[in-house]
């Protein structure tokens, strides 16, 4: 039985799921298995794991299903895992070939620890656009993450199965959506503890701009996401101080889609809708009155 089970989901990856998984060959920690879970994908995803898996004569398998989004096949993938730990891999994503052997050996030194996370490079066509620097762990990590942002990448992750089993696992529902991973590590953190390692260990490269279409629809799960966890962690009353914290998250959120929307160059009406709500939630922010001059001036 493997030590490691590596989930990918993946949905409509032929183009690019051989270059995946040649990086998990390419590990120099070896005691490991993959589960790819082709999430009712359109094209030829599962042949070409299948075909792949068969001629390197990788410890692995393809589960096919329907189609139940990016939570529902990490899931699937979970359930079906023989290891001990789960190290997540999106279907377009790359692990650099010392990742497990750096992760794995860290978990030895730290058996207290549940959850390590890494850095993470932005690739595009193969040339480095930015660093994205994850963590850092926290004595009251979920209070970290609601309150100043999602710290973790799914692809630069590896957890214990038990663990992920015990909170249920990606929640599943449609309105969060692109935000389950957020959501997962905020349930994760309140029974598990966290360390991260130093260094970048995986990469994922950049396709395309999101349409604004897409951003709308990422930061309003998102929004909603937050709305909920705030509901459980402050009650239904919050205090004025509980108000001010859940407002500067709010327009954090809203910033953010700020930003992508002046990148993306789309829908006015949109990016000044977001300034608006960024400015209505919390104005007082340097952050936000910046985004704000950059909308103004753009």
């Amino acid at each position: 039985m493997s030590k490691v089970s590596v989930v990918i989901p993946a949905w409509n990856a032929e183009a690019f799921i051989h270059k995946t998984l040649e990086s998990v060959k390419k590990q120099t920690y070896t005691d490991y298995e993959i589960i790819v879970v082709d999430d009712g994908s359109g094209d030829e995803t599962e042949k070409e794991v299948r075909n792949f898996l068969a001629a390197e004569s990788v410890n692995g398998k393809c589960i096919r299903q329907e189609n139940k989004k990016i939570a529902g096949a990490r899931n699937t993938g979970m359930r079906a895992a023989q290891g001990e730990f789960i190290a997540l891999l999106d279907h377009d994503d790359l692990w650099y070939p010392d990742k497990l052997e750096k992760v794995m050996a860290e978990f030895e030194d730290h058996p207290e620890v549940d959850l390590i996370g890494h850095h993470i490079n932005m690739t595009k066509d193969g040339k480095l656009v930015a660093t994205i620097r994850k963590g850092p762990a926290s004595p009251r990590m979920y209070e970290r993450l609601l309150l100043v942002g999602n710290a973790l990448a799914p692809s630069a992750t590896v957890f214990r199965k038990d663990k992920a089993l015990a909170i249920g696992g990606f929640r599943e529902n449609p309105e969060f959506n692109t935000v389950e991973d957020y959501d997962f590590w905020m349930r994760m953190s309140r029974v598990s503890k966290f360390r991260f390692i130093d260094e970048v260990l995986a990469e994922y490269p950049v396709v395309a701009r999101s349409a604004s279409s897409r951003v709308e629809y990422h930061h309003n799960n998102l929004e909603a996401l937050l709305r909920d966890h705030f509901r459980e962690y402050f009650g239904e009353r919050p205090g004025l101080a509980a108000r001010l914290l859940m407002r500067r998250r709010l327009a954090a959120v809203y910033r953010s889609a700020v930003g992508q929307l002046l990148e993306s160059g789309e829908d006015p009406e949109k990016l000044r809708n977001y300034v608006h709500r960024m400015l209505l939630e919390f104005p007082l922010d340097p952050k936000n009155l910046v985004r704000a001059l950059q909308w103004a001036f753009r």
